[in-house]
């Protein structure tokens, strides 16, 4: 008798490979292992069903959910394969603990009860130390910060410093690590697919927008969006089961240095790791920053080309190459753009979003040059707001080359949404408002296309003289920054139904740190796949260290 699991998981871990095989070892049974790119199938064979049922049991308890795992099924097959994948000799990612380890430093008649050197074949950190109870360490440093007092941390993969959410979270960056997920729906606006991805191994921070609830407990701290994870490391995870006991369920943590006397030092990390950000939709989930868990990728040493090497990134990550493919660049520093590869074409730029400005007085002008009604909006846009008015017209732009992002700073600083003269500190508060907006329809912003030297490109100045209107018909932020974003991505989907009318496309990659934003990633998981399927980066960053694992060919 023959069970084969299927499992579609997209991870190079290797962790659900160590947990088959090790269960196999335990139960003394045959199996073997098959993988298809991204399908892995694991079979085992034993000569009585009640075997292959204690199997599945064990295994199933021992997995833990992952991020990268997508789709599971279980059958009888009569045969077993011939060929057998053989795990490649390569150094554990560094991961949180396993179910199985988990349950050994919780259970106190176990000899690993509060041992922070826990970890198997499967998780864990490759770090050695005394092995032991830790437990007074615990308990003792839960005390000093229910006294109100900040911890300098060390956990596996850094330093850190913890403590009460307080007025001192208004001058760092700082992330929030809850005891579980019901802690994070308790103090955070988050969705069923959000909470699935926060419990998984990977325990990725998840930018949320904070409740009412946290502003009870914690007034002191003004930030709206927060990064929200639950522990990723022994060392957290005990330090807030101990605050747990003592009434406390969230603590601050930041690699900003504080001053402080009170340290749990019980290790030197062995790397310094950024811990991974995930953006989740209800169909998909990018990885917008950071490398704890994840593997390393042949990187390209030549010039890349930001967008073509994001872009090539996606192609070799999904093995699309054989695709008649769109990719949609949205980053917030590098040229956003529609990009299509074909065999047939080659790679070809469809539409830029690239603009250049000197100056706000420079944008007023061309926005009253296009026609009567741009010059009327300017018009009343100083009359009823003369001293702003007055006042931005005075910016300067040190850097003339614009993307996406910065547009949306301009529309922020004319809007008066933003006190700054810097277009990405503005866009940054056009975007997290857009976050914060709870409704489901902000008012549609015209996205235009042009046409220069040949080359199609956006219009910025529709985009901005309409953002204006909606402003003096008294349109709130939150409802207008939500309309700026709603609208680009209504835009693209009906781009990319021209691009496949005349190109013919057969899927779509995105990429670029605009992913990150909530509203944009979901809205655009779901409303583009209607068409045709969308790939986001996988294993890597949507942003940064995809471009050079892209590289400059798909040959390479």
């Amino acid at each position: 008798m023959i069970l084969e699991f299927k499992l579609d998981y997209r991870s190079s871990s290797l962790v659900y490979e160590k947990i088959f095989l090790k269960t196999l070892r335990e139960l003394s049974l045959e199996g073997r292992i098959v993988k298809e790119h991204f399908l892995l199938k694991l079979y085992v064979e034993a000569g009585k069903a009640e075997a292959l049922e204690e199997f599945a049991t064990r295994f199933s308890q021992s997995l833990p959910h992952s991020i990268f795992l997508h789709v599971t099924e279980a059958s009888m097959v009569d045969t077993m394969p011939k060929e057998s994948y053989v795990l490649p000799e390569q150094e554990k990612l560094p991961l949180s603990f396993c179910p199985k380890c988990f349950s050994e430093v919780m259970d106190s008649e176990h000899e690993n009860y509060y041992n922070i050197f826990t970890e198997c074949e499967a998780c864990g950190y490759s770090v050695d130390g005394e092995r032991r109870s830790y437990k007074d360490e615990f308990e003792k440093t839960a005390n000093l910060i229910k006294e109100g007092k900040v911890v300098e941390l060390n956990t596996f993969y850094g330093k850190y410093f913890v403590g009460l959410p307080a007025k001192v979270c208004n001058d760092i960056s700082f992330d929030i690590i809850a005891y579980d997920l019901a802690t994070i729906e308790k103090y955070a606006n988050v969705e069923k697919y959000e909470i699935s991805a926060l419990g998984a191994i990977e325990k990725p921070l998840v930018k949320l927008k904070k409740k009412m609830n946290f502003t009870m407990d914690f007034e002191e701290v003004e930030a709206d969006l927060i990064r929200f994870k639950i522990s990723d490391d022994l060392i957290l995870h005990l330090l807030i089961e101990e605050l747990h006991k003592i009434g406390i369920d969230i603590l601050f943590m930041t690699n900003e240095k504080i001053e402080t006397r009170e340290g749990l030092l019980l290790l030197e990390p062995k790397e310094e790791l950024e811990p991974i950000e995930a953006v989740v939709s209800e169909n998909d989930i990018a990885i917008v920053s950071g490398e704890k868990g994840l593997p390393s990728f042949p990187m390209c040493t030549e010039t890349v080309i930001p967008s073509v090497g994001s872009f090539y990134s996606v192609i070799k990550e999904h093995q699309l190459q054989d695709e008649n493919i769109a990719g949609v660049n949205l980053s917030k520093e590098y040229k956003n753009n529609i990009l299509v590869y074909g065999k047939k074409y080659g790679l070809v730029e469809y539409l830029s979003f690239h603009f250049e400005f000197d100056s706000m007085q420079d944008i007023f002008e061309q926005i009253v040059a296009t026609n009567e009604t741009g010059e009327k909006i300017v018009q009343n846009y100083k009359k009823t707001y003369p001293e702003h008015f007055d006042q931005i017209l005075k910016i300067v732009f040190e850097d003339r080359e614009f993307n996406l992002y910065k547009l949306w700073g301009v529309v922020a600083m004319v809007l008066d949404f933003a006190k700054t003269d810097d277009p990405i500190e503005a866009a940054k508060i056009l975007e997290e408002s857009a976050m914060s907006f709870l409704g489901t329809r902000g008012p549609r912003i015209d996205y235009k296309l042009l046409s220069i030297e040949g080359k199609v490109h956006l219009d910025p100045l529709m985009t901005i003289r309409t953002a204006m209107s909606f402003k003096l018909a008294g349109i709130d932020q939150l409802t207008l920054c939500y309309g700026v974003i709603e609208s680009f991505l209504e835009f693209i989907a009906n781009e990319l139904d021209e691009v496949k009318q005349s190109m013919d496309i057969t899927a779509v990659a995105a990429t670029g740190s605009l992913l990150g934003n909530k509203h944009f990633f979901s809205k655009m998981s779901k409303e583009i796949v209607v068409n045709y399927p969308i790939y986001f980066n996988n294993e890597l960053p949507v942003d940064g260290r995809n471009m050079f694992y892209g590289g400059t060919s798909l040959d390479k």
